[in-house]
This record gives structure tokens, C-alpha cells and sequence, in this order.
């Protein structure tokens, strides 16, 4: 029994604290978060935890470019986050993310220095788990809204 109400208690404490930290602290820590609990809690879910080469298409200038970046993922149950450690990509960024079945539904955000870019992406996880594949729609620099393709690989 004593256990039992152990377990709810570090429940509904863990329920407070994510609350606090999304209300007042913001995405940077919710992301430190998820990386601290989500290597110790695991779900039902389909786990995108780990690394993952970033492939997306963007227009600038004009011109049409594609982005690579390797992305870091950390996951607790449905909520997913993901940041940029590396890559070609002169984008860096942060995704906020929740899954539902095989589809993960969520915000991206440019935090590059001086960017602007924020938006809306749709993946889709494949059957194996090894891509997610779907895409973005967001605001360009000038306000103009952009949509296109975004592929993960595993890495």
C-alpha cells in the first residue's frame, strides 16, 4: 500500500512541476526536462529518443535552398522535444512536439541569432521507427508564409 501512494505522490508531483516549469520557466527548460526524466521513463509510445539527421526545403531569396542539421530528441510519454546539435544547416532549431499514434503534431522554431522563423510541422513515423517524414509551414523574415518538406533518418 505504502508504495502505491509513493507512486501517486511522485505522480501528481511530477504533474505539478511539469505545470510550473511549462507555465513559468519556458521551452528551454521543459527541453532539459525531457532530457533528464526521458531517459528513465518509458511509454507506450514509439520512441524517437536519440539522434536524427534533419533534411527540410525552404525558399530564400527567391532561391530554393535544403536544410541539414543533426537534431537531438528527448521524449517523456507523448511529448517530444528536439534541438539542433549540428549540421550544414545555417538554421538552428527547436522543436516542440506530441505524438499521437504515428504522427507527431507540434511547433518548430528557428533560434538562430537574428532569425525570425517560427511555424507548424506534421511528421509521420514509419513503420520501422527509423524516418519521419511530413512537412512545415511557418513565417519567413519578411512575414510571407512558407511551406515544404521535412525528412528525419535515424542516425
Amino acid at each position: 500500500m505504502s508504495n502505491a501512494l509513493l507512486w501517486v505522490g511522485g505522480l501528481l508531483a511530477g504533474a505539478i512541476v511539469s505545470a510550473v516549469v511549462g507555465i513559468f520557466l519556458g521551452s528551454t527548460l521543459e527541453y532539459l526536462a525531457a532530457r533528464t526524466i526521458g531517459a528513465v521513463w518509458r511509454g507506450d509510445e514509439y520512441n524517437v529518443r536519440g539522434r536524427w539527421k534533419s533534411v527540410y526545403s525552404y525558399r530564400s531569396r527567391g532561391n530554393a535552398h535544403v536544410g541539414e542539421q543533426i537534431m537531438q530528441f528527448h521524449q517523456v510519454g507523448r511529448s517530444v522535444y528536439a534541438k539542433n546539435i549540428g549540421g550544414t544547416s545555417p538554421h538552428r532549431h527547436f522543436l516542440k512536439l506530441k505524438i499521437d499514434g504515428s504522427y507527431l503534431t507540434g511547433t518548430w522554431r528557428n533560434v538562430a541569432r537574428n532569425a525570425n522563423h517560427y511555424g507548424v510541422l506534421q511528421l509521420r513515423i514509419t513503420a520501422d521507427g527509423t524516418e519521419m517524414i511530413g512537412k512545415w509551414i511557418g513565417f519567413d523574415s519578411n512575414s510571407s508564409i512558407q511551406a515544404n518538406n521535412w525528412k528525419l533518418t535515424r542516425q
